[in-house]
């Protein structure tokens, strides 16, 4: 990576994409709750793009510069489809007001400023906001990394903690800052693991060990997975379930994909999966009647949704990268000096 930081890693591609395949799986429901036996997926789906983003933490020019490009990255995909889904439903509503069955209200958009109430028109949108935060989150105690490490992975526990516990004695905090604050301890090991070539190197003499490796993390993962709602930071089990599992569960998908390498549809949702995390609520909240209506068995229709939905992603995926590659982070909104390298890393193509 430090050799050539603009080489895309194949099999984070691969990771992103079965990550963001699991959270439309997830939203669709129906005959796929049932695949998610003991939570052994909902354990670490959610934990894992935050792992992910840790991977490729960079901290720029200083403090401002690194806020402006995560604003670039993530605030502004968030604000552009977080309004204009609000606007699509609000339009659907005074054209047919029967398509939904309360009326639509304006007081919608500030349901991220009260607590972690769904986000009605664009439910999964709330992740971009909880992980610009914790990006802020690290940045404040990385520094501690050259001279105090012990302390940096010590205040990054005592933050995890804080947030794990005030999801317990349900105390929410605006914006997902509780539920950032219970992420970090992802983002800083996906920070910490790429020191270490056995995850990101093509390959390494522990390759072939990983079917072990596998196997020994859905052992872990059996006798420690516990229901988790990230959105709402609550869950059932105890920090130390929460924590294990959701590990286990990280290890296991980026070393099968390490294995796998590269899936050409699978990564291309991968590299893009802003996009997709982006539109799929309201592509399924009205595709779904739709649906339901010719397809009635469960299977069929969970199959259906899911395949019809990553299939409009991925034909309106070139049509946003094209338009408007500022609100899908492709392109910088805001603008940012480059210090030191013209060259950019594989963040900056995130």
């Amino acid at each position: 990576m430090e050799g050539n930081p603009g080489k895309r890693i194949d099999f984070v591609d691969l990771t992103k994409g079965v990550c963001i395949i699991l959270v439309v799986m997830a939203h669709i429901g129906g005959a796929f709750d049932k695949l998610d036996k003991d939570s052994m997926l909902s354990c670490f789906r959610m934990p894992l793009y935050f792992f992910i983003s840790g991977v490729f933490f960079k901290s720029y020019e200083g403090l401002l510069g690194f806020i402006v490009r995560k604003i670039n990255k993530l605030i502004i995909p968030f604000l552009f489809f977080y309004l204009s889904a609000f606007l699509l439903k609000y339009i659907v509503w005074k054209i047919a007001p029967g398509v939904f069955q309360i009326p639509v209200s304006w007081k919608e958009l500030l349901v991220v400023f009260h607590g972690h109430d769904l986000i009605k028109f664009n439910p999964p949108i709330w992740f971009l906001l909880a992980l610009f935060n914790c990006n802020i989150l690290f940045y404040l105690i990385h520094f501690l990394r050259e001279k105090h490490l012990s302390l940096m992975f010590a205040l990054t526990l005592l933050i995890g903690c804080a947030g794990f516990y005030l999801g317990k004695l349900q105390i929410e905090l605006p914006l997902y800052i509780d539920v950032s604050m219970t992420a970090l301890p992802f983002y800083v090991a996906g920070f910490w693991i790429r020191r270490y070539n056995f995850f990101l190197f093509p390959s390494h003499r522990f390759d072939k060990l990983i079917p072990v490796f596998v196997l020994l993390a859905l052992v872990v993962m059996y006798f420690t997975s516990t229901t988790l709602g990230m959105r709402t930071n609550n869950y059932s089990g105890n920090i130390f379930q929460v924590y294990i599992a959701a590990f286990a569960g990280i290890f296991m998908i980026m070393l099968l994909c390490k294995k796998v390498k590269r899936l050409k549809v699978v990564s291309y949702l991968g590299r893009y999966s802003i996009i997709t995390l982006s539109i799929h609520g309201p592509i399924l909240h009205f595709l779904r009647p739709l649906v339901a209506r010719y397809i009635h068995n469960d299977w069929a229709q969970a199959i259906a949704l899911l395949f019809i939905t990553l299939s409009i992603c991925i034909l309106l995926t070139p049509v946003f990268l094209k338009v408007i590659p500022q609100m899908v982070a492709q392109k910088d909104l805001l603008k940012v000096k480059q210090n030191q390298t013209n060259n950019p890393s594989y963040e900056d193509k995130q």
